[in-house]
């Protein structure tokens, strides 16, 4: 048996064609060259490789290609023109076109697809930009490829406007798409043509509809195993709840969902054993197993990973046919090539790079990591083979077993390590452990998922069995998973590092609001926003700075917008210290985090004018408003109002407090509120600050709300120029999105997250 040949001395072409590739892609992505030099400079190169025969030269023509791509496929291409056209601002829209993606209908109730334009017309003009654009309308939903005429407002898709945010507009612009149009009923859309004819997408899409349902024969009265199952064998994610999706993450188990080598080599290797048992050839079970590899990786999303695993299987399988071993590094690196080729785009998309750098570190660490495992395991190496013992014997084989699921394990965690830091800020120490036990167990799931599938064509009743199976299995690695996440030091947070003794976010939530204090390494929220706002920009902006949750909220009042947040910290059985008002208002959600505090015997701190509360040894917040006993009829009369006070820095926290608050704030407190920062929500009646109240307070900065609708959320284009008239500075939440405030020992300095404007004292 021939030796292994080293890495170096190996023949790997595609590794330096996927190499040049990215270096191309980069390239582009940092230079303003347009594509017409890109190409003459890959004209040059293979002209240069005529007489000079060396490789460097084709590699550096194809580096420049891929370049030119880039190029053509973004900064070039009509989706980009049409957003410049545009100017950053909606304009009314006619667009005709067909359904390219499935529909799918969001909480709020309106339907997202994207439509492949092929007729603009933008206030009678006809453009000829066809492009792909994102369709947002109301119900009404069409079928994948159904042709449709649609009216709205067409624009540009907005970028984030908080930290930790979902970048929608960068999602987009790597699929290609760069405008969005916003329909305002369901009759501005029209079903001009229904789909109709052979098409693979939505054969596809009909097949995932088909083994979503027959995957829930027998156990849909057990909702969270069947979307468990629908997420393992199909990707699915959308129903599973967020907290069990964190621990997935926290435990180094979320490939589970990524539709990989996993899924596709398990399909590939049952279906080349059901041929081999029939008798087929080598040459026709490739060409029908390829073809399904690539139909699977179609009907799970067409996704980085899948598509990776069906070439790289679809490679393998060619050299198995044809009597050749294939390189599996050569193969990773030849299925970067084909999916950089089809999307020069997908170098940015983080499954791409999570997929081949985790699958790279396998082939690459695994074979070392392995053998070192093994020797480790095996019997007394100076103990002839031919005198092991039945034990050594069955030693010998667990050894192989053991040392190769290791191996694997910690290659693809250290593979994992960097990317895992950068997007989920956090290393799971769980998951080598976790995945020792739950790969076996996702390949029984997954094998029994096949047969139920497969049964499933001739009875619903057979595939209801091998379901119920699965459902004990699910249930199973649901308790490994919960089980490793709930173990101390189950994964480790990791932050950005605060080297400012303070620092504030005041989120932008329009009519909400929510603003974070850090200091001392403890995290405190100054309210949270609603429900979607706290899950989908608190949350994530909290992890990446190593914080998991609060350590105290401090709720100003009742208002949903604000303290709706509540809700979803209440579902983690994980409630930090509250700090609340005494007074009583409507709020069902007050009421309901009062009702679990009651179960759970947590005290809530009721705060009241005059109460001062530590946050760390150089920051603390004081309560202005209320007094106790205030009577009010609406509840941002019944405001928090509080002060903080860090390193000599004061900052007014003023909530959605209006008129009557101000006033008595003058009459009763008028000694404690000057300060160099305040921060301004918006009362109901629309009511803002007077110049009396200002020239008392005597700030540098004002952090104002700022919302287009309802009407009383705009900015008061009067107010605004009385307060830049006092020699104050604004921050009008319209335009800067949310402020990130640094607070040094001697100074501080406030930065606008959309406008990038930076004030400092």
């Amino acid at each position: 048996m021939t030796a292994k040949a080293p890495l170096w001395n190996q023949r790997l072409p595609f590794a330096g064609l996927a190499g040049a590739a990215t270096a191309g892609i980069l390239g582009a992505w940092i230079s303003p060259l347009g594509s017409g030099t890109f190409l003459i400079l890959a004209v040059l190169a293979l002209a240069a490789w005529l007489p000079l025969r060396r490789s460097a030269c084709v590699y550096a023509a194809v580096a420049f290609l891929f370049a030119a791509l880039q190029v053509v496929q973004t900064r070039e291409s009509p989706a980009a023109r049409l957003a410049e056209k545009l100017g950053g601002l909606p304009q009314v829209a006619r667009i005709e076109g067909i359904v390219r993606t499935e529909p799918s209908v969001g909480a709020t109730g309106k339907s997202r697809f994207v439509v492949e334009a092929t007729h603009i017309e933008i206030d009678g003009e006809k453009i000829n930009l066809p492009c792909d654009i994102l369709v947002v309308v109301p119900s009404n939903t069409p079928s994948l490829e159904d042709s449709v005429r649609l009216v709205g407002s067409l624009r540009p898709i907005a970028p984030p406007r908080n930290p930790g945010q979902f970048n929608a507009k960068r999602v987009m612009e790597l699929r290609g798409i760069t405008c969005e149009l916003v329909a305002t009923s369901s009759r501005d859309l029209e079903i001009t043509s229904p789909a109709t004819g052979f098409s693979l997408p939505r054969i596809a899409a009909s097949c995932r509809k088909w083994m979503e349902s027959t995957l829930r024969e027998g156990i849909s009265s057990d909702p969270l195993v069947c979307n468990l199952l629908a997420g393992i064998v199909l990707g699915v994610t959308s129903d599973i709840p967020d907290a069990l999706q964190d621990e997935f993450r926290q435990t180094g188990t979320f490939h589970l969902f990524s539709v990989s080598g996993l899924h596709v080599g398990m399909i590939a290797l049952i279906l080349w054993q059901a041929f081999r048992m029939a008798g087929v050839g080598r040459g026709i079970a490739t060409c029908v197993i390829i073809p399904a590899l690539f139909f699977y990786a179609l009907l799970t999303g067409w996704k980085p990973s899948s598509i990776r695993a069906a070439t790289m299987t679809a490679i393998f399988l060619i050299g198995m046919a044809s009597g050749r071993q294939s390189i599996a590094l050569n193969s990773l690196c030849a299925a970067a090539f084909v999916i950089l080729a089809q999307s020069t785009n997908e170098l940015f998309n983080p499954g791409f790079q999570l997929s081949f750098t985790v699958v790279a570190a396998i082939l690459l660490v695994a074979g070392p990591l392995q053998e070192r495992i093994r020797m480790r395991l095996e019997p007394d190496p100076f103990i002839p083979v031919s005198l092991w013992t039945k034990w050594q014997k069955k030693r010998h084989e667990a050894a192989g077993h053991t040392a190769g699921l290791l191996a694997v394990s910690l290659a693809a965690w250290i593979g994992s390590l960097p990317l895992t830091v950068f997007y989920f800020h956090m290393v799971s120490l769980s998951a080598l452990a976790a995945n020792l036990l739950v790969v076996p167990l996702s390949f029984l799931i997954m094998a029994t998922a096949i047969l139920s599938l497969a049964s499933g064509l001739a009875s619903a009743a057979l595939a209801a069995v091998f379901n119920n199976a699965n459902l004990a299995f699910t249930k199973i690695l649901l308790l490994i998973i919960q089980a490793a996440a709930a173990l101390p030091g189950s994964f480790l947070p990791i932050g950005s590092w605060q080297t400012a003794p303070a620092a504030l976010t005041v989120f932008d939530f329009g009519s909400g609001g929510a603003t974070a204090i850090e200091s001392g390494g403890r995290l405190w929220l100054v309210d949270c926003g609603s429900r979607w706002d706290f899950e989908n920009v608190v949350t994530p902006w909290m992890r990446s700075t190593g914080h998991w949750r609060p350590d105290t909220l401090v709720l100003t009042h009742g208002d949903a917008d604000h303290i709706g947040g509540v809700g979803s910290l209440l579902d983690t059985d994980a409630l930090p210290r509250i700090i609340d008002s005494p007074l009583a208002d409507r709020s069902p959600v007050r009421r309901r985090l009062h009702a679990a505090m009651d179960a759970a015997a947590l005290p809530a701190s009721k705060a009241r004018s005059g109460d001062r509360f530590e946050i760390s040894p150089s920051a603390s917040l004081k309560i202005l408003h209320p007094p106790e006993g205030l009577l009010a009829a609406t509840a941002d009369d019944k405001s928090l109002v509080a002060l903080l006070d860090s390193g000599g820095t004061r900052i007014l926290f003023l909530s959605d407090a209006g008129p009557t608050t101000f006033q008595w704030i003058l009459e009763n407190q008028s000694a404690e509120i000057p300060a160099d920062i305040v921060i301004l929500g918006r009362h109901k009646s629309g009511a803002l600050p007077e110049a009396s109240f200002l020239r008392a307070v005597n700030p540098s900065l004002v952090v104002a709300t700022a919302a287009g609708f309802p009407s009383n959320e705009p900015i008061d284009e009067q107010w605004a120029s009385m307060v830049e008239s006092l020699g104050i500075r604004l921050f009008r939440q319209d335009r800067t999105g949310a402020v990130g405030i640094r607070l040094e020992k001697e100074s501080w300095s406030a930065e606008g997250f959309l406008d990038g404007v930076t004030f400092k004292q």
